[in-house]
């Protein structure tokens, strides 16, 4: 009975020492977590903005698809309300190219906002020429001269524009909080004949974000964030 229990004794011992090594290896923090970030608890009154970008019908009627793009807009529309309740000032963002461009040509159909996607006269339009808008835009001297410190970002693709506008925003000093249901994105087939599906991208898109760049919650968890 002795020697059983030793061998029990041992074996949990070993167990433990198994399951401590497991989890320190299965442990992968992001940079930003061990930089000592917090995540966000409430949003600063008069110092947050909403930018929605590129719900345009390219990704809806033209040559680029998004199968989740109509969730991704109902759930825009609802972080538009939030705002709308808040006084959070919206800005939406439009791709434009040249016309005659295969793709978000100024002089055709799909280069224009959806029709469940309308930025209204209060609204803040900008047009971008770039995959992130700080690039082709004066977005971040108008909201320096709004004293906006804080971008809940939600649009189209999560991998290009979304993630392109966290991206460059995060360094010009801009708390970032990316809508993981109010963004999505697209299959793509490389050059090399690989393909990445429309959720492994997307979800590897929002971790890149989640890492290094800011936040990523959802629609219901950011409209529960306290305004203050």
């Amino acid at each position: 009975m002795q020697r059983f229990t030793r061998r029990l004794l041992a074996a949990c011992a070993f167990s433990g020492v198994l399951a401590s090594t497991a989890a320190v290896a299965d442990s992968h923090p992001t940079i930003r977590a061990m930089s000592g970030a917090m995540p966000v608890s409430q949003l600063p009154a008069g110092k947050s903005a909403l930018l929605v970008i590129d719900f345009q019908n390219e990704y809806f009627s033209g040559r680029m698809p998004i199968p989740d793009g109509a969730a991704a807009l109902a759930n825009t529309r609802e972080l538009i309300a939030f705002a709308d309740r808040h006084d959070i000032p919206v800005y939406h963002v439009q791709h434009v190219a040249p016309a005659g461009s295969p793709v978000f040509a100024i002089d055709g159909e799909t280069v224009k906002f959806h029709k469940d996607m309308q930025p209204r006269a209060k609204d803040v339009v900008l047009q971008k020429t770039t995959v992130s808008v700080f690039g082709s835009t004066d977005l971040n001297e108008r909201l320096k001269q709004s004293d906006i410190n804080t971008l809940i970002v939600a649009g189209l693709m999560t991998h290009a524009c979304v993630a392109g506008a966290a991206r460059d925003a995060a360094p010009l000093g801009y708390s970032v909080i990316v809508a993981s249901d109010a963004s999505a994105t697209r299959a793509i087939t490389r050059a090399n004949g690989a393909s990445i599906d429309k959720d492994s991208l997307h979800k590897a898109a929002l971790a890149e974000v989640e890492d290094t760049f800011g936040d990523v919650l959802t629609t219901d968890q950011i409209i529960k964030l306290p305004v203050r």
